[in-house]
């Protein structure tokens, strides 16, 4: 039975993900902690493993799109997005060893996303009244990258609205331009992830069954997202982006009550 209900929400995660540029992990991880089936390590690697899915379907589509992003400032989020990847699952690890229990760990997880995305739709509600920015340090570039793959991987989360927001409020590039660039930010923070579990120990702890029938999902997802990103505008973009955003939080309120 779990396998149909992860199928159908890896389906919509990847498919809103790549709609919206959230890459569907922070879709993915709080629902599949609500079902509670699989322990925290493992639904971050399902996670992990559809949103590298998902992305990497995406940038293809997104190619075939015509799609122009400023390769330079991609490659340096790219590169800060892999270093940031491992940063983030070190201090995943560290936490957990820490606290000890995985439902603290959840709390603060769930905690800390709440206050992202609480940020991040007050934010994007009453951007047109504040000043956005436009830098073009190299530098800020690749702080941003390390910032986004450490929070992502961190929380379990793939990416998601943090980097939209931060691309359009730092380097103010429209809604479907943010997209693109988050999602090439999730695809190599993923990388960063799945080659510290592949090359450790913790694969081994990791019931991998569930990858056969979640990947497809997730490359259908991926599909079906880029082609519809392809026909809305910035401003049904937006609105999408808002109603995950609002959805989301109420996801992980419960994920808080449930694991205090």
């Amino acid at each position: 039975m779990y396998q149909i209900m992860y199928t159908v929400i890896v389906l919509i995660a990847t498919t809103l993900g790549a709609i919206a540029g959230f890459g569907g992990g922070v879709i993915i991880k709080p629902t599949l902690d609500v079902i509670g089936i699989h322990n925290i390590t493992e639904i971050g690697f399902y996670s992990a493993c559809c949103v590298f899915t998902m992305s990497l379907v995406s940038i293809y589509k997104q190619k075939k799109n015509k799609a122009q992003p400023d390769i330079s400032f991609a490659v340096i989020l790219s590169f800060g997005s892999i270093l940031g990847g491992v940063l983030g699952e070190k201090l995943f690890n560290s936490v957990q060893f820490i606290l000890g229990s995985e439902s603290h760990v959840k709390f603060i997880q769930a905690l800390v996303l709440l206050i992202i995305l609480a940020v991040i739709l007050l934010y994007t509600l009453n951007k047109h009244k504040l000043k956005s920015f436009h830098f073009k340090s190299k530098i800020i570039v690749g702080l941003l990258g390390i910032t986004l793959g450490a929070v992502s991987i961190f929380l379990g989360i793939g990416g998601g609205p943090l980097n939209v927001a931060l691309l359009t409020l730092l380097f103010s590039v429209t809604m479907k331009e943010a997209v693109v660039y988050s999602i090439i930010t999730i695809f190599f923070s993923q990388i960063s992830k799945l080659s510290m579990v592949l090359l450790s120990d913790t694969i081994t702890k990791i019931d991998i069954t569930p990858i056969c029938f979640l990947l497809p999902s997730a490359i259908l997802g991926g599909y079906i997202g880029s082609a519809v990103n392809a026909k809305l505008n910035n401003e049904k973009v937006e609105k999408v982006y808002i109603c995950i955003t609002a959805g989301l939080m109420l996801v992980c309120i419960y994920n808080i009550w449930n694991n205090i």
